[in-house]
């Protein structure tokens, strides 16, 4: 999944969660989720891309066995102070795990869950490469199966996800837009 559509989910699944609970995403907790959800990322493409560290850019942090324990202690580490903060960071980043799994049915592949397991489960390695250079060659397919009637109908659930996000960001007040400069928010 790209970087946009894991803050998505990370964020839908966050508010959703507060909404039930009577409440509205504050900005402390909107950070934690956008931290959250690009987590995994973050720590395996440029270990698994860049260098030999980690055998692929799914591996230790997709790996729910440190995925969940970093979750935990986050919550645990947060609870007094920023209890709604520790929630968004592990719900977003609990999120990312099953939406890297299953984001190949969008595009009529297989799920991937071996990295769910990792090292339990065995990754075939792939050779260090320059990560911006891997980003844009995966960007550049994913602009291509964009013109195919497939990639049609994925831009569509991608709007359909990113732009519902959005509406409910709008809706719960904007959280975390006061931290962007030159907004006016609540004018």
């Amino acid at each position: 999944m790209w970087p946009w559509e894991h803050l998505a989910v990370g964020y839908l699944c966050f508010s959703l969660l507060l909404r039930v609970r009577g409440r509205r995403p504050r900005t402390m907790g909107v950070v934690a989720v956008a931290v959250g959800s690009q987590f995994p990322d973050l720590v395996d493409k440029p270990l698994g891309w860049g260098t030999t560290l980690l055998p692929s850019g799914t591996s230790l942090a997709h790996s729910l066995l440190f995925a969940v324990p970093v979750s935990i202690l986050v919550v645990l580490a947060t609870r007094d102070r920023y209890p709604s903060a520790g929630t968004g960071f592990a719900l977003a980043y609990l999120a990312h795990l099953p939406c890297d799994a299953l984001y190949g049915l969008a595009f009529g592949h297989h799920p991937r869950l071996g990295f769910l397991l990792w090292p339990l489960v065995p990754i075939e390695p792939s050779p260090p490469t320059n990560v911006l250079a891997r980003a844009a060659e995966l960007f550049t397919e994913f602009v291509a199966v964009l013109g195919t009637p497939l990639g049609l109908r994925f831009l569509l659930l991608e709007a359909l996800l990113v732009g519902g996000t959005a509406l409910l960001w709008y809706a719960d007040g904007h959280p975390g837009l006061e931290l962007v400069p030159g907004t006016a928010v609540g004018e």
